[in-house]
């Protein structure tokens, strides 16, 4: 597994918020959740790569649908202290113009309206 930038903020941000999701997790993994926060609590604090790794592997013990379920709740938290759950505004279609139907017609034809001259 390639090792993550230590000396990155963006990164120790994210292991933060991993931290902050493993210390609101309860039920019967709690304390395996509360072993990889303090973990990466340490990583956040020392920015050592030893402590990422003890981490790493303290966190691949855990349950795959408990992996899971805090992967997605941290997705959505840094989501959240980024600002990015706005929607995005959807454009307008593009228009359509007429082509040869296939896979190989529209390979040859990406572009070709761009490309045309007229006859």
């Amino acid at each position: 597994m390639p090792s993550l930038r230590l000396d990155d903020d963006q990164t120790i941000q994210a292991i933060g918020i991993l931290a902050d999701v493993l210390d609101r997790f309860s039920g019967v993994t709690s304390l395996e959740c509360t072993l990889v926060s303090k973990a990466l609590r340490q990583v956040q604090q020392t920015r050592s790569q030893i402590g990422m790794d003890f981490a790493s592997r303290a966190f691949a013990t855990l349950e795959p649908e408990i992996r899971r379920q805090i992967a997605d709740d941290a997705t959505d938290a840094a989501m959240e202290a980024t600002g990015e759950l706005k929607l995005p505004k959807l454009r307008a279609p593009r228009p359509v113009n007429p082509a040869p139907t296939g896979l190989l017609g529209a390979i040859n034809n990406r572009g070709a309206s761009r490309n045309r001259k007229p006859s």
